[in-house]
């Protein structure tokens, strides 16, 4: 009997203008009423987690920052791997040192040292280099996807040490950079990876990845591997996949990822979770059918 589904959030649970659909809420809710748990399992601070579940309108447990933040159904923090201040200030001087932008996830805010402003000259000619929109569709859209504070902006190393760093993360690279970076930054004794979208490269203390802190989750909650499901769609949802042998890969996941994957499903845009979800529901009921489709 599966007893817990964990799902990653952007590309995975939300589509790809960054929405939760009615019937996946639905059925979220009704796993819920037959007993099964949710648990969101993302790259994004509680702080962000925590401003979508007010719009689902549901309470569930959560895997932030790449599995450095694990939060119970109140919010309260159960374990947390921050970065040590010699890694902050290391990498904070490789950015200035190639002018890219960087972000510092503390456990309840996100910080960055550059102005609103300057974040969003960068985004506007990341989401220009292959479209011209209009300037209040870049507009409406920043402001969904950065919902920050004027207190996040402008900030000072110390004071973000200060704060303590859960999370650091490369925001909107070159793509003639990237790969390059990328493998750069593997020298260094932090778990470095990537999530959704926008050319980011995230880097977390090397104790944290999302598959670590689950199973960590399930040992709390007295649930065994083989009662859990983990949804997936990018490469910081691999350690999930390396250790649940219950894993789904969304149909616009990465080829690593479902090449790990033991089920598949129909893609973010399409509802996977939901369909996974259902389909879970009905094995609960009669688990002489199979789970789900390899």
């Amino acid at each position: 009997m599966i007893k817990l589904i964990a799902s990653d959030v952007d590309g995975t649970l939300l589509d790809d203008e960054g929405q939760l659909s009615i019937k996946t809420r639905e059925v979220i809710l009704e796993a819920e009423k037959q007993g099964i748990q949710f648990i969101l399992c993302s790259g994004r601070s509680y702080f962000e987690i925590s401003i979508l579940l007010e719009e689902f309108g549901f309470d569930v447990s959560a895997i932030c920052l790449n599995g450095a933040d694990l939060r119970d159904i109140s919010g309260e923090d159960l374990k947390t791997h921050f970065i040590e201040n010699r890694y902050v200030d290391l990498i904070h001087n490789i950015a200035l040192g190639r002018n890219y932008l960087l972000e510092f996830h503390c456990q309840n805010q996100t910080y960055l040292t550059c102005s609103k402003t300057q974040l969003y000259q960068v985004f506007k000619n990341y989401e220009n280099k292959n479209n011209e929109f209009a300037e209040q569709q870049l507009i409406d859209k920043f402001n969904m996807f950065w919902r920050y504070s004027d207190d996040t902006y402008n900030c000072s190393i110390d004071k973000i040490k200060e704060k303590k760093v859960v999370k650091l993360e490369f925001i909107y690279l070159p793509d003639e950079d990237y790969d390059d970076f990328y493998e750069y930054l593997t020298h260094y004794d932090l778990n470095v990876t990537s999530g959704f979208s926008f050319n980011n490269i995230e880097l977390n203390n090397k104790k944290a990845t999302k598959g670590d802190m689950l199973r960590d989750y399930c040992e709390l909650k007295k649930i065994d591997k083989q009662d859990v499901v983990v949804i997936g769609d990018s490469y910081n949802d691999i350690s999930m996949f390396e250790l649940f042998e219950n894993s789904v890969a969304v149909e616009n996941a990465t080829p690593e990822l479902k090449l790990l994957a033991k089920y598949r499903t129909v893609s973010n845009n399409e509802q996977g979770v939901a369909d996974v979800i259902q389909k879970i529901i009905k094995y609960n009921h009669d688990e002489e059918i199979s789970l789900l489709t390899s």
